[in-house]
């Protein structure tokens, strides 16, 4: 016995030191190549490692570097955004103890985690069994993954780790902090970085470098809109939290005067239909109980939308509204390609359809894989390369269709509604008015998730949108599960 034990720990330490050996060897050649993005894996790797023994730290990291240096690593150089990747690598990594912590849950903990959050698992491993059982490359479906559950390791993490109020109370204090830094970054990038590219005479294609700290691009491309989502959805929680008496007048108005500034600063024509989205949702209730008193406050958000809509035309884009309309128009419902490519948004959907029907049910259900249709660069996806320069994954649901087809879309879609649905159902039930004025911003924040399905690929291509998707999942889950919680405590206490 002793004999078998000695070498039982001869051959563990011998594979250690190769294993040593090897990450050694690989990292001296990491370091040789001078390789931003590689550089930023291995970085991401070896430190995300470590930081699983602390993983509340590695939350705080992954939310501060995640959405407040993407612009500072733009300004440094073009390509040093892929430094990311390492942040990308620890929010992956959090899939290890959020795994493990859901696997330990005993029967009643797991009563606690909201259908959205088993929707989410279930559309991460249906994810990779399509993709698996129609492999078209490891370095596809590994970039694929990447992209799309980048963040899902955080989301898990926030669910599942022995987080509580005051947790939670720290992360929204910074993510607040993080929303306000947005005006400083986009007063900067709208008068040092938008003359750079042309000044307001080069019009939208300018100005859309103005993206606080989601990365200001300067050769196009920037997340403008992510910047928009971000700072809407922190205004969305101000308003709440002022309309149930949690936040001083003059603070809220401070705070939500910060906040929009940067909606004046670049010209991000969405603004004009997700502002009013957002106003609607968070006052429908009020307003259906109370039309005469708050009818007036919705028109005054609308008359907000008219003059931010009139300054983007008139402006910034030195036009109409009879030529911003009919352009808008072109390159969304009609014919004409969005920017160079040649399908809109409207079009990619079409695109789709052609080549998609019951006569091949396995694509037109299950799709063609993980980042099958991403388009850029070397890494482009198989399909992608098929149609050059068409912006197949131009939103969310053609790359989803193209990826994971139907059942993909599906199930992807059901995971908001569960979680709008599982939220209204907090609200009725919560009597904590922090509770119920966060649940609003909630639903407030889904219905911007939702509409962005139809606008962008970002929600599961960028890693700043897919952050605020994760915290705000992540936080309605938190609230779901205290208030479970409470109702299994006072269960025991009559039994």
């Amino acid at each position: 016995m002793q004999t078998l034990k000695n070498g039982h720990g001869i051959w563990v330490k011998v594979a250690f030191f190769m294993v040593a050996s090897g990450l050694a060897f690989l990292f001296g050649l990491i370091s040789v190549t001078a390789n931003p993005i590689l550089i930023g894996l291995a970085a991401g790797l070896v430190g995300g490692t470590f930081l699983l023994a602390i993983p509340k730290k590695t939350i705080w990291l992954v939310i501060a570097l995640g959405l407040a240096t993407p612009a500072l690593l733009d300004m440094v150089g073009h390509g040093f955004h892929r430094v990311l990747w390492a942040v990308s690598m620890m929010a992956l990594l959090l899939f290890v103890p959020g795994l493990l912590n859901l696997f330990s849950f005993n029967p009643e903990q797991k009563k606690t985690i909201p259908l959205f959050i088993w929707l989410a698992l279930i559309f991460v491993l249906y994810a990779l069994i399509v993709s698996v059982s129609q492999l078209h490359g490891l370095g596809e479906l590994f970039t694929g993954f990447k992209r799309y559950f980048q963040t899902f390791g955080l989301l898990l993490a926030l669910v599942t780790l022995a987080n509580n109020k005051q947790d939670f109370d720290l992360w929204l204090k910074l993510l607040l902090i993080i929303a306000l830094l947005q005006l400083p970054f986009a007063v900067f990038e709208r008068f040092i970085l938008v003359p750079l590219r042309g000044g307001l005479a080069a019009g939208g294609e300018a100005t859309d470098v103005v993206a606080g700290t989601m990365g200001a691009n300067l050769e196009g491309g920037s997340p403008n809109s992510i910047m928009v989502t971000f700072v809407l959805i922190a205004a969305a929680f101000v308003f709440a939290r002022w309309k149930v008496g949690l936040i001083e007048t003059s603070r809220a108005a401070l705070l939500a005067g910060i906040l929009l500034l940067p909606l004046a600063l670049g010209e991000t024509k969405v603004v004009v239909v997700i502002l009013p989205l957002l106003a609607f949702v968070l006052l429908r209730k009020d307003i259906m109980r109370q039309p005469a008193k708050y009818i007036p406050v919705f028109g005054l958000m609308l008359i907000l939308t008219a003059i931010l809509a009139y300054f983007y035309v008139y402006i910034l884009l030195d036009s109409s509204f009879d030529e911003a309309i009919t352009g808008i128009l072109r390159y969304n419902v009609q014919e004409v390609g969005y920017g160079t490519l040649l399908l809109n948004r409207t079009t990619v959907m079409t695109f789709w359809a052609k080549f998609h029907s019951w006569q091949d049910p396995i694509s037109f259900l299950f799709g063609h894989g993980l980042g099958s249709s991403y388009g850029n660069g070397f890494d482009a996806g198989h399909i992608a390369r098929l149609y050059p320069n068409y912006g197949i994954n131009l939103t969310t649901i053609s790359t989803l269709l193209w990826d994971l087809g139907v059942v993909g879309l599906t199930m992807y879609i059901s995971i908001f509604l569960a979680a709008w649905v599982q939220i209204g159902k907090l609200w009725r039930n919560s009597t904590n008015p922090q509770v119920k004025a966060d649940c609003m911003a909630l639903q407030a924040g889904i219905a911007l998730t939702l509409f962005f399905l139809i606008y962008s690929d970002s929600q599961v291509n960028l890693l700043v949108h897919e952050l605020i998707i994760s915290l705000m999942l992540g936080y309605a889950a938190f609230l779901h599960q205290q208030q479970q919680r409470e109702i299994q405590l006072a269960k025991k206490m009559l039994v």
